[in-house]
């Protein structure tokens, strides 16, 4: 693991932890319908607030946009799209590639959670197409990586700044408001 990605792993890691525990096990449909809830509350908005930034990511990279597909998971398990929760992003490199982490990272964590939509009868490409998304392609954490890695020392408090807002928005969105059932 990089000096940075340690860095920021360790400065999120309580918030980490918490979110994960907000979040559970995926044991019925219903908990899975909260799950999209509230990550479409999260995500949506944080995706919505990389894409209005205005800087230019080293090695071309841009952060990818799957909120459109937790549209199509919600829909098909009968779960109302929540509103998504605002959320701000300070633009600067060490930001977006802070509030990038954390989305981006989230794949990791995918691959788990997949296995639990597809035992619980969904699929690829019905209920489960956000999870499905997100964990396909390793090669995109890795891309990332290479991106993240550009970043300067001067501007690692920033990007884990970033990322700690990015986790705290999740933590607010999967508990600030009561998400539907499936």
């Amino acid at each position: 693991m990089t000096p940075l990605r340690s860095f920021l792993r360790a400065e999120t890691n309580e918030l980490h932890r918490d979110l994960d525990d907000l979040i559970g096990p995926l044991a019925s449909p219903s908990d899975y319908g909260r799950f999209l809830a509230g990550t479409y509350r999260h995500r949506a908005a944080v995706e919505a607030a990389l894409r209005e930034t205005c800087v230019s990511l080293p090695l071309g990279w841009r952060p990818r946009e799957l909120a459109s597909v937790l549209e199509l998971d919600l829909a098909e398990l009968g779960v109302h799209r929540p509103r998504a929760m605002p959320f701000s992003l300070s633009n600067d490199i060490a930001s977006v590639l802070g509030a990038s982490y954390v989305l981006e990272g989230s794949a990791l964590g995918a691959r788990v959670l997949v296995r639990d939509a597809l035992r619980l009868g969904f699929e690829a490409d019905r209920g489960a197409r956000y999870l499905s998304a997100q964990s396909a392609s390793p090669e995109t954490w890795r891309d990332f990586l290479a991106c993240l890695e550009s970043l300067g020392r001067a501007d690692w408090n920033r990007a884990a700044d970033s990322a700690r807002q990015v986790f705290s928005h999740a933590i607010q969105a999967f508990s600030s408001e009561k998400l539907p059932a499936a």
